[in-house]
């Protein structure tokens, strides 16, 4: 009884977790001043670039822009 209720809370777990990484998206952001930002593990498209381009922003100076260089799923 103790096993099967464990082995129904891995299933419902492994159903109602995390996005797969076949789902999620990647993305890599670059700098003018060669700063760059990554972002991974997101659901969405339009996430995964904004996150890319935040972290690229922090380490970069007000003057200078960051751009997307590449996006991927997975």
């Amino acid at each position: 009884m103790k096993k099967s209720l464990i082995v129904l809370a891995l299933v419902v777990a492994g159903v109602t977790g995390a996005t797969s990484p076949a789902w999620a998206w990647r993305c890599f952001a670059r700098g003018t001043t060669g700063a760059t930002g990554f972002s991974y593990g997101y659901y969405y498209l339009s996430s995964a670039r904004q996150r890319a381009l935040i972290e690229c922003a922090i380490r970069t100076p007000r003057w200078a822009r960051c751009y997307i260089v590449r996006c991927r799923p997975g």
